[in-house]
């Protein structure tokens, strides 16, 4: 069974013998113990509740010195009640609960490693090597292909060749270079 809020908070008000005007350090020392146990029942993290009823002194120091305040203790309490469902409010519409800390992960910056820098040019010295000890007219047309973006027939063209030769030429060039660099 649902307990109401008000008759919680009137009954923590009236407990506390709370009718005459209190200071904002009087109000503090007399309900900060039932506060901070009241929220922690009311929120779903209970370390919440510290800065809930921190927010909530905060408020309170507008009415500090008032006359029209009848219950200091019952305002608090009524403050601090408003401040733990705005939280919730804003929890739902951040779905808070979903996020993971960033720490835990392993974000990429999209720049090498030196570790991959290195790995890569190693890499590259030994394709080009690998190029420079390709037969003489395998290493014209693979360069031609590669380097100057030529189509195999403007190659076949240009050697004095066949399409097929071309086609054979640059795929005996990659499969060598492939072996070479996944040594």
């Amino acid at each position: 069974m649902s307990v109401p809020v008000d008759s919680v908070v009137d009954e923590l008000a009236m407990s506390h013998g709370a009718r005459q005007p209190l200071s904002g350090k009087e109000l503090i020392g007399r309900y900060h113990g039932s506060l901070v146990s009241f929220l922690r029942q009311r929120l779903r993290i209970a370390d919440d509740a510290a800065d809930v009823a921190q927010e909530a002194y905060i408020r309170m120091m507008q009415y500090e010195g008032s006359r029209e305040v009848q219950s200091p203790s019952s305002l608090l309490f009524r403050v601090a009640i408003n401040i733990a469902n705005d939280l919730g409010r804003s929890e739902q519409v951040r779905h808070a609960a979903d996020h993971c800390p960033v720490d835990d992960l392993d974000i990429d910056s999209g720049l090498a490693t030196p570790e991959r820098h290195l790995a890569a040019a190693q890499d590259l010295d030994v394709l080009y090597l690998t190029i420079q000890q390709l037969p003489p007219k395998c290493q014209q047309v693979f360069l031609l292909s590669r380097v100057h973006c030529m189509t195999y027939p403007q190659i076949a063209k240009h050697c004095g060749i066949s399409v097929k030769m071309v086609e054979k030429h640059i795929s005996h060039a990659l499969a060598v270079c492939m072996a070479k660099v996944s040594d």
